[in-house]
């Protein structure tokens, strides 16, 4: 694609993404856990316009999951009339009847923001995939509630764009190395789920560099030196992302070993609680939210093609494997984490809708477009007096 025409279908793409979440923000009801991360937001929102910068460290809310999305919110909404937090409820409850207006809109609106983002970020990498994520319903719902989705998803992302740079341009693969770990650090820092990217990068330099462990001679000491060598900058980049968590995470400064262990806890046990119990999801649920689209919130999407999508990187695998494998691990890491996990929320698929639009944008490459490339191009060289 040239590069006039590529600036243009990023345009386009964008223009979609942006469309698409301002008729969902419209559209979406109030959702559960929105009461729940406006009110986290509320908290460090009052913390911020009055200086109170220990309350980082003391508050908060729903601390089974980390702080960098609720802050995130919390700036945003420093800019707004401070209003009464809302009610503190049970996880488990029902979706608030109402929300203080402006503050929900202006949550709602940045976390759109880091959804265009993380589509105008794939949109840059290949414009169709991007088409792809910029109107995935799920990913729009989960994008444009205020929940903790779209700002680790957006960081994620640049944790594999940012490594896959490294590999592209080794003349500054420090500078980018550092950029996916500060990235991964910042993902564990919005929602722990995420960092199932950080394992996929992890298997793609182990085996893409595998080679280095194995020296050809030298004895221990040469095996020793090839072994640092292969594993040292994976290691480096793994402590400088649990670096950047710790400090971008104040809440645990206080106690890092004993509030990341209530968190691991919380969850070990909600995934067995009988609330997980009575939804009554297979194992294979996310197989099904994955090959349908929302069936709640009429008229709040554009288009319901998100099976097409999906059908669409099943055709894609083989030349992802070939083009895009960090994709491709990325996207099989954390499919057979949802499908083992027993706690199957549909927004749980947002850690693998980047890599599924870009797997699927390479099934239409294969199946649809190249096809075409092909017919068409044999078709001109047997028109008489054509020349190449």
């Amino acid at each position: 694609m040239r590069a006039g025409a590529r600036v243009a279908a990023v345009g386009v793409v964008l223009l979609v993404a942006v469309v698409a979440r301002q008729v969902a923000i419209r559209h979406i009801p109030i959702d559960y856990d929105e009461d729940d991360y406006l009110r986290a937001g509320q908290q460090y929102a009052a913390a911020i316009v009055s200086g109170d910068w220990a309350a980082f460290t003391q508050e908060n809310y729903r601390p089974e999951h980390p702080q960098l999305a609720k802050i995130a919110y919390g700036v945003a909404l420093a800019t707004q009339p401070q209003v009464p937090l809302v009610p503190d409820r049970s996880s488990n409850a029902p979706p608030a009847a109402v929300l203080p207006q402006p503050q929900f809109g202006v949550a709602r609106d940045t976390a759109a923001a880091f959804g265009i983002l993380e589509v105008l970020l794939l949109a840059l990498l290949n414009p169709l995939a991007g088409l792809f994520l910029a109107t995935g319903t799920w990913q729009i719902k989960y994008t444009t509630e205020v929940m903790l989705e779209a700002l680790p998803a957006l960081t994620s992302a640049l944790v594999a764009v940012c490594y896959l740079a490294a590999l592209r341009w080794p003349r500054h693969r420090t500078a980018w190395l550092a950029a996916s770990g500060i990235a991964l650090g910042l993902t564990a820092a919005g929602k722990y789920v995420y960092c199932l990217v950080g394992i996929a990068v992890a298997i793609e330099w182990l085996w893409s560099t595998r080679a280095r462990a194995h020296p050809r001679s030298g004895g221990a000491g040469a095996a020793l030196r090839a072994a640092a060598g292969w594993l040292g900058p994976l290691a480096g980049w793994g402590l400088l992302a649990l670096a950047v968590f710790f400090v971008a995470d104040p809440y645990l400064w206080p106690d890092p070993v004993g509030r990341l262990a209530g968190a691991v806890s919380y969850h070990l046990t909600y995934a067995h609680s009988q609330h997980v119990l009575d939804a009554g999801y297979p194992p294979w649920q996310p197989l099904i939210w994955l090959t349908e689209s929302v069936p709640w919130h009429p008229g709040a999407f554009l288009v319901s093609a998100d099976l097409a999508v999906t059908v669409a990187a099943v055709g894609g695998l083989w030349r992802a494997w070939h083009r895009h494998r960090l994709y491709l691990v990325w996207l099989a890491v954390a499919l057979l984490f949802l499908l083992a996990w027993p706690t199957k929320w549909p927004q749980y698929i947002l850690v693998l809708t980047f890599p599924l639009a870009m797997v699927a944008a390479d099934g239409v490459s294969a199946v649809v477009l190249d096809p075409i490339r092909r017919w068409t191009s044999s078709a001109i060289a047997r028109v008489p007096g054509f020349a190449r």
